[in-house]
């Protein structure tokens, strides 16, 4: 399966790699504030302590770092990339019964070493002597994004920082808010990205798939967990262990249903929708299906095991809702969230009010009509007075007729 060679459950490092054995060398922590890209077998800079990583299967390698260092800046701002709660089901792999971190040799490697030990408490936040119980109250997980962090290194008796992007397949220990705190593979504590400098670069190799903003950035689930889910990318199959770095060695990890497949919604009305879903698949027999509302701790639905969707009503109009969809199983172990669908109800369909007549009001009068007006005589206009006129000469007679000769 093409994802298998992404989501590892474990990393393929050796102590040796993270010790700085005879064959490699440790880089030097000299990142001048750059984003360090870390492969599952990159040692980085300046470990901590060595491996406490497992072995992971064989067919659940990472992807290899041979792909070329991207030559685009990095996102500055840790904003700049998705963040995902804690308490996230899309963000860890492990498998049942199954450490993907030793924490006892953890705990060896740190307090044989005052100095280091004393470094590390202080970036974890705790007092020396409780660090043991600290790294005790983590769970053991596998990533399953590349994930941005500031990772600290141990230099010159003191603890060193550098900000890094690990690759999914890395074994890591998480805090009870989903948080990543450990790095396995080298021992280092890890803490919350921090902004990078405008001329920040990639260094490290890169590994197929990496994009700079595909990368996530883990936030503080919002309430404490008590157990965290877990996906096993070999047997295709959930599970869920119990917040502690011992449950999966006590044999606490259980089995639970996979999240029902393609949960779609629409609204079928002003105060309703229709929600549909494919019945979860895998071993576990599936009791029935709960259906989560946003912003609702409990479900607002719950139905029959061949049940494949539901009708919420007494919803708002034209309100939006977003929804998820668990199966359960008969000791009530729930699976993983499905996808979330967001649907939006139907505005109502309002009328304007009929107004009732109103009365018109009466006709006004409209006046007589008035009588012609007699108009003043219009003397006429003066005529010029007659001019005498010439006498005219009589025109000339034609002679008389003269007597035949």
């Amino acid at each position: 399966m093409a994802s298998a060679t992404v989501v590892a459950l474990a990393v393929v490092v050796s102590a040796a790699a993270c010790g700085g054995g005879e064959d490699e060398q440790p880089a030097a922590a000299d990142t001048a504030g750059d984003l360090l890209l870390q492969s599952v077998a990159d040692t980085g800079p300046d470990p901590f302590t060595q491996s406490t990583a497992a072995k992971p299967p064989a067919d659940a390698l990472p992807s290899p770092a041979n792909s070329p260092t991207p030559t685009r800046r990095p996102p500055a701002k840790p904003a700049s990339h998705r963040s995902v709660k804690g308490s996230s089901d899309t963000l860890y792999g492990g498998s049942r019964g199954v450490d993907s971190c030793d924490v006892e040799q953890q705990i060896r490697f740190l307090t044989k070493d005052q100095d280091r030990e004393r470094a590390f408490a202080k970036v974890a936040g705790v007092g020396t002597s409780l660090l043991p119980d600290y790294l005790r109250s983590l769970t053991s997980v596998v990533l399953r994004k590349d994930i941005r962090v500031t990772s600290h290194g141990f230099a010159d008796g003191r603890a060193t920082d550098f900000p890094s992007v690990l690759q999914a397949g890395t074994a890591v220990l998480v805090d009870n808010e989903g948080v990543p705190r450990v790095r396995c593979a080298c021992g280092n504590p890890l803490t919350s990205p921090t902004a990078l400098k405008r001329t920040a670069r990639h260094q490290g190799t890169a590994w197929r798939g990496y994009h700079p903003k595909r990368a996530i950035v883990v936030t503080p689930a919002s309430r404490p967990l008590t157990k965290i889910r877990l996906f096993d990318v070999v047997k295709e199959t959930w599970i869920e262990r119990p917040i502690n770095s011992k449950s999966a060695k006590n044999n606490k990890d259980k089995v639970i249903p996979s999240p029902p497949l393609k949960f779609r919604g629409r609204a079928t009305g002003p105060n309703t929708v229709e929600l549909t879903w494919k019945p979860s698949k895998g071993d576990v027999k599936v009791a029935g299906y709960q259906v989560f509302q946003k912003g609702e701790r409990k479900p607002v639905q719950e139905v029959l095991p061949d049940s494949k969707g539901a009708r919420v009503s007494g919803l708002e109009a034209g309100s939006e809702y977003t929804f998820t969809v668990r199966a359960v199983d008969a000791s009530g172990n729930a699976s993983a969230a499905s996808n979330k669908v967001d649907v939006v109800t139907e505005s109502e369909q309002t009328q304007a009010p009929v107004q009732p007549d109103q009365p018109q009001p009466p006709d006004q009068p409209q006046p007589p009509d008035q009588p012609d007006q007699p108009q003043p005589p219009q003397p006429d206009p003066p005529q010029p007075p007659d001019q005498p006129q010439p006498d005219q000469p009589d025109p000339p007679q034609p002679p008389p007729d003269q007597p035949d000769q």
